[in-house]
């Protein structure tokens, strides 16, 4: 967005008091799920808290950058403590770069606050009218943004395009440098959306085996890394820019997913990313939170091609090796919802309480696996699922005829069964169909949630066997 080449604001300008206090607008106001969704804009930049305004009116919500000692400062050059601040109806008050100010009045964006003609105030003060849909909210979530750098003193006065802010704009990730380097935090540009793309601010993640692929190098020709490479299939968050010729998602849509770019470059561990729009991508309910979502793209969909894969029938009996980790979690639901007998492996104690709880009718210890599967199916299973653990011993508990998936393409040598290495296909349908089934309750994840510092912990923790997912905070 060119700040000299603004889109006209569509209709009249809104109606407003002309009043220092209350400098209210008073017609043509946000509808809620609009003002929502910029708030959650302002809450996602960097440093930015919100609370109640001490220069507005009590229910204005204040967008602040410190917890002053002292009196408040308020639309200062920078604005140190409340920069900006939101009213009932959606519209803003903020302080722009000086040459922001013009374009924004003559595109019926923005009027001058009153109280920037006293003396004592910046001339930069303005009212920028509440957005009515998610158009206008695009237009306005860009404000708010050059507002947030001027307020940082991030930005000079001469604000470049948004295509060049983006360049020049830097973001917290995850990455490692090279190959046989360490991951660890990066300040990198803040990537810009191509064509067919979404920009997504990222809130959540989670850790997955496919990171550990990653940074072992093991998928080097498979992929090509661009390196530093960030670390992350997962994502959730917000839709904040559109590249040429996307129109299913909308800026300020809550989306989620897996990263599915041709390259190893842009990862979930991180402030923003690209992704494409036509995969890897969908919508998240309204009541589904963001450590669930930023934790079920892949496994939810690995789950999920895997018991397809072997399609249990009622009354089947499915082993389902790796039954506590996120992918086993969630097959396990999958494959009880559809009728199966399920047979989990699970270390004793909490984890095979858990299985249980999911909808398996048995929990055997994978260190005695053979005995433990033979207990309760004699003649062997009708079908398994090979998650983690020994593909062989596995496979070796099938009846003839049966049917084997695996996440970690194993090829059991056994001609008498059908196998399936499973990779995951996350296309929106089937993440929208999960993402709903999780929002109703039907679909149970654990998810254990780390800040962003904590990412060495998380992966830790990953390694030393888990139960459900490991999220990470971004």
């Amino acid at each position: 967005m060119d700040h000299t080449m603004l889109p006209v604001r569509r209709g009249p300008r809104p109606t407003t008091t002309g009043r220092e206090i209350p400098h209210d607008q008073l017609d043509q106001f946000s509808p809620p799920a609009i003002r929502d969704a910029l708030l959650a804009a302002a809450e996602r930049l960097d440093g930015v808290f919100l609370g109640p305004s001490q220069v507005s009116e009590p229910a204005s919500i204040a967008l602040r950058l410190r917890r002053p000692s002292g009196p408040w400062e308020a639309f200062l050059h920078p604005s140190r403590d409340e920069f900006g601040h939101v009213h009932r109806a959606g519209f803003l008050h903020l302080t722009v770069p000086d040459s922001w100010v013009a374009p924004l009045i003559e595109a019926g964006w923005a009027e001058p606050h009153p109280i920037s003609r006293r003396p004592e105030w910046p001339d930069t003060i303005i009212m920028l009218y509440a957005p009515r849909d998610e158009t206008e909210l695009e237009i306005v979530a860009e404000v708010l943004r050059v507002s947030h750098r001027h307020a940082t003193g991030a930005s000079s006065d001469s604000t470049p395009s948004n295509t060049a802010a983006k360049e020049t704009a830097t973001m917290r990730a995850i990455a490692f440098a090279d190959h046989g380097s360490a991951p660890e935090p990066h300040d990198l540009p803040i990537p810009t959306p191509a064509a067919g793309e979404v920009l997504v601010e990222v809130a959540t993640s989670s850790v997955n085996g496919f990171d550990f692929g990653v940074l072992g190098g093991h998928l080097q020709g498979v992929y090509e890394y661009e390196f530093p490479v960030v670390l992350g299939k997962d994502f959730a968050g917000r839709v904040t820019a559109l590249g040429a010729g996307v129109s299913d998602f909308a800026v300020g849509d809550r989306v989620f997913g897996v990263v599915m770019r041709p390259t190893l470059g842009q990862g979930g561990f991180a402030q923003y990313l690209a992704v494409p729009a036509s995969i890897g991508v969908g919508l998240i309910p309204d009541t589904l939170d963001d450590d669930t979502a930023g934790a079920l793209g892949l496994a939810a969909t690995a789950a999920l091609n895997a018991v397809d894969a072997v399609a249990p029938k009622p009354g089947e009996t499915v082993l389902i090796s790796g039954a506590t980790g996120g992918v086993g979690t969630i097959a396990v639901q999958l494959a009880a919802a559809r009728g199966a007998t399920v047979i989990a492996t699970a270390r004793p104690g909490d984890e095979s309480e858990h299985a249980l709880r999911l909808g398996a009718a048995h929990a055997v210890d994978f260190a005695a696996l053979q005995a433990g599967v033979r207990d309760v199916a004699p003649n062997g299973v009708d079908g398994a699922l090979h998650l983690a653990g020994d593909g062989a011993a596995v496979s070796s508990l099938l009846v003839e005829g049966g049917r084997f998936a695996s996440t970690m393409h194993f090829a059991p040598q056994r001609p008498d069964i059908v196998a399936t290495a499973v990779m995951a296909d996350p296309d929106r349908a089937t993440l929208e169909l999960l993402a709903s089934e999780a929002a109703a309750g039907r679909l149970k994840l654990t998810v254990t949630s780390y800040p962003l510092a904590e990412f060495g912990k998380a992966f830790a923790d990953f390694g030393g066997g888990t139960v459900g997912k490991l999220g990470v905070r971004i």
